[in-house]
């Protein structure tokens, strides 16, 4: 469960572009209202179920089955679901359910797999499958690890890439959150260069950051261990 906890956590860099500048022109025609982000309505319920509230983990997974019942395709819908369903395979595994917690990380991982498939540029669905990965991926064998830590910088990378424009607009909290992912996970596959180099980016772009030691350490091929700072921002 408190591996699923810490990736989730970094789930919060979800962030869009900021809203244009205002215009003194008068509106042609108003707009109709946009719909609540899926992530908005199902993020406080997937975070207490993750903590150990059964019947709020059950409404997070009721929401998305609803949704994927209308709209089978809905991406949004498709990785969260898969998210929850790797939070149950963590509960199976703690009560030594070996096979159930198999059945339900594979079914976990092939829906976020197959909501990226679908929606490959959106954010909002690249950066949970993400940091499920990149953390689920400390507490894997081989060769799973490395297939897990591959698709989640794959997803980190293409959210920086379109965040790009507008990074430096975004809270501090979404730019520590992706450069530490990416710094870990270069770290998880050897590649120090590219661990290196996003952490002295991080000292840059996310200055003040208190993950920043802990990016230090991994960035120089070292294990952290203890609780991460960004722990205490979802606590109730």
């Amino acid at each position: 469960m408190r591996i699923l906890l810490l990736a989730t956590l970094a789930a919060c860099a979800t962030t869009q572009p900021p809203p244009p500048a205002a215009s003194s022109s008068p509106p042609v025609a108003v707009a109709a209202a946009k719909p609540e982000r899926f992530d908005n309505k199902i993020r406080q319920d997937f975070f207490d179920g993750i903590r150990g509230d059964a019947a709020a983990l059950d409404r997070a997974q009721k929401l998305c089955e609803d949704t994927l019942a209308k709209h089978p395709d809905q991406p949004e819908a498709l990785v969260w679901h898969g998210a929850a369903l790797a939070a149950r395979s963590t509960q199976a595994f703690r009560t030594g359910d070996r096979d159930t917690g198999l059945a339900l990380y594979q079914k976990g991982t092939d829906e976020m797999d197959r909501a990226v498939s679908l929606a490959p540029t959106a954010v909002e669905v690249r950066i949970p499958r993400g940091a499920v990965y990149l953390t689920m991926a400390h507490f894997v064998p081989q060769p799973e690890q490395t297939k897990l830590v591959e698709r989640g910088l794959s997803d980190y990378e293409a959210t920086l890439a379109a965040q790009a424009p507008y990074f430096a607009t975004l809270t501090l909290h979404a730019r520590e959150q992706l450069l530490f992912g990416l710094t870990d996970g270069y770290a998880m596959v050897g590649n120090t260069d590219k661990a290196r180099a996003t952490y002295e980016r991080m000292r840059h772009d996310a200055a003040g950051s208190a993950l920043l030691t802990r990016a230090a350490e991994r960035a120089a091929g070292h294990e952290v261990a203890g609780n991460t700072p960004c722990e205490q921002c979802h606590a109730r």
